[in-house]
């Protein structure tokens, strides 16, 4: 009965949003409210721990919109001086392979885009561009859609880990041992989560390409064998991207997997295919486009063909469109490696609030450490300078960007906030909400739970459109489900952000977006059909693949 109860503000989130079609900034609140009226009346919660936790939600909510807010403006910039359009471009006319053009944009780009800005840039602007080179709008939005997944645990320089996943901070019981090794502080063990995430979504880098140019052919001729013919480059281009993602994210952090992992994969494959390798000899394109099912197009016709190079009108050259991201990397090398000597200094400064309101609740920003300030708003300000933009531009780019993070931000006080309220909700009740859902699903599941994992995140950002909110709704439940469970927490935690970037493909509000750019009114559902295949298969292989792991390379993992 309480498991039930306490379950009753995800509940009412998950209805308003997907049954009602509510956004996020509507549906949280109402979630909030529902933890509160539940803590007060089951959990005997006083109102100082209630103000508390939701406070202290508060504070940890304002450290990820940071990121959001640093990322968002350095796009906006980009997109205001021609940046954007330079870098697309630059890519766009490599191949006029349609497949190989596939695996460039919906795949590698867009994992730049992910590990840049995130929050369903990629597919947003991947698809347009796909059908600026004569892809249909259906086919471009699915195949984007499809791409953004493998990269998205490490969107945003790595929001969904340690941003998403610092409200598991005050469950963590520190020292503690994992693959072999002490680990030490909060920031470790989130470390260690984004490791084994990387491992996950770095052994489906290989899949989900193929999963692109097969779907992509399938809908085109109803066979996936053209698709797949070009297995050999696409499994390239998924290594050249996942093993990069993988070191990275095990050796420097879980900031910098997407974006450098991109940033090494992109040159190498585009080097690749202009020298002939492994590209297939027979070139595939479309039907004619008389010959086009009526579904592949609404509002926006693709073009006929690649646009001529020398016909663009881009003001940037590549190299400085590509600079502010370069530098952003090295910042965040720099900054994260314990050798360069900055990372205590930078951690050093915070600001926060300790035992808020006489309760055990007590959170803190770190300012210089967080990545949407040092290196984001820091890069932003000399962007206008090195592309020289109009000042009144720049300004416009900042306004724009308060206003499109201003729902977020709604959305995420009131999510952290209640999550707080649901794993404070202790002071008089024994346990907690998420420990009474927790001991629930581990009775029903068991040790099972690797197989419950990943679906519950792919959920999770079902109904939020978020990896990052998905790993704040469901971070803490997976937490306490994987101890009453007896199954290993760190994997555990590794097959929920996982699974949320799987799902990332399926979301509402990412879907939305992509079809929207590709003037696909209405046809939500169609592309939904397309990818939710691919989402199943995503979350079972990943909970076959801890399945192993733990049983074998990782036995006794925590």
């Amino acid at each position: 009965m309480l498991a039930l109860l306490a379950a009753i503000p995800i509940i009412i989130v998950g209805v308003l949003m997907i049954g009602f079609m509510w956004p996020a900034m509507k549906a949280m609140p109402l979630g909030w409210i529902a933890a509160v009226i539940i803590g007060v009346i089951w959990w005997d919660m006083p109102l100082n721990w209630i103000m508390g936790a939701s406070i202290g939600g508060v504070i940890d909510a304002f450290g990820i919109l940071l990121i959001v807010f640093g990322a968002l403006l350095i796009l906006q910039l980009l997109k205001e001086s021609g940046g954007v359009d330079s870098i697309s471009y630059s890519m766009a006319t490599v191949s006029t392979d349609r497949r190989v053009q596939a695996l460039l944009l919906a795949f590698l780009m867009g994992a730049f885009f992910e590990g840049a800005a995130g929050f369903g840039t990629p597919a947003a602007v991947a698809a347009p561009l796909l059908v600026a080179l004569g892809h249909p709008p259906l086919i471009a939005a699915t195949i984007a859609l499809i791409g953004n997944s493998v990269p998205v645990s490490f969107g945003a320089v790595g929001v969904p880990i340690w941003g998403g996943f610092d409200v598991v901070d005050g469950l963590v019981e520190l020292p503690l041992e994992s693959m072999g090794a002490q680990i030490e502080t909060f920031r470790a063990f989130l470390e260690s989560v984004g490791g084994y995430a990387a491992i996950l979504n770095g052994s489906m880098a290989i899949f989900i390409p193929l999963a692109i140019v097969g779907v992509m052919t399938k809908i085109a001729e109803g066979s996936l064998l053209k698709g797949l013919k070009v297995w050999p480059l696409a499994i390239f281009s998924g290594l050249i991207f996942g093993l990069p993602m993988i070191f990275i994210a095990n050796f420097i952090g879980p900031e910098l997997p997407s974006l450098l992992g991109s940033l090494i994969a992109l040159p190498i494959f585009v080097f690749a295919v202009r020298r002939g390798f492994l590209v297939p000899g027979d070139e595939w394109d479309y039907p004619d486009k008389e010959n086009w099912e009526d579904e592949w197009e609404d509002e926006v016709e693709a073009e006929a063909e690649i646009p001529d190079p020398d016909e663009l009108t881009v003001t940037v050259t590549p190299f400085k469109a590509w600079l502010p991201y370069l530098i952003i990397a090295a910042v965040l090398v720099i900054t994260r490696i314990e050798a360069f000597g900055l990372v205590g200094t930078l951690q050093g400064v915070e600001i926060g609030w300790e035992n808020i309101l006489g309760t055990d609740v007590s959170e803190a920003v770190a300012p210089l450490y967080n990545p949407g300030i040092i290196p984001f708003i820091l890069v932003a300000l000399f962007i206008p300078y090195l592309l020289g933009m109009e000042k009144g531009k720049a300004s416009k780019c900042w306004m724009e960007t308060l206003s499109t993070v201003k729902p977020a931000a709604i959305a995420l006080f009131f999510a952290v906030a209640m999550v707080y309220v649901m794993m404070n909700s202790d002071p008089v009740v024994e346990y907690t909400m998420l420990e009474e859902m927790a001991f629930a699903t581990a009775n029903i599941f068991g040790g099972a739970w690797h197989f419950g994992a990943p679906f519950v995140g792919t959920l999770g950002a079902f109904i939020s459109g978020s990896n990052t909110v998905s790993n704040i709704m469901f971070g803490a439940f997976q937490f306490e489900t994987a101890m009453a469970a007896g199954v290993e927490v760190i994997p555990t935690l590794g097959l929920q952000t996982a699974g949320a970037a799987g799902g990332n493909m399926l979301c509402v509000h990412n879907v939305v977006a992509a079809i929207t750019t590709v003037g696909l009114v209405g046809k939500a559902g169609l592309v939904m059909r397309k990818t939710i295949l691919v989402t199943i298969l995503y979350g079972l292989f990943i909970a076959l693949l801890t399945t192993f792991l733990v049983g074998t390379l990782y036995a006794g993992i925590f």
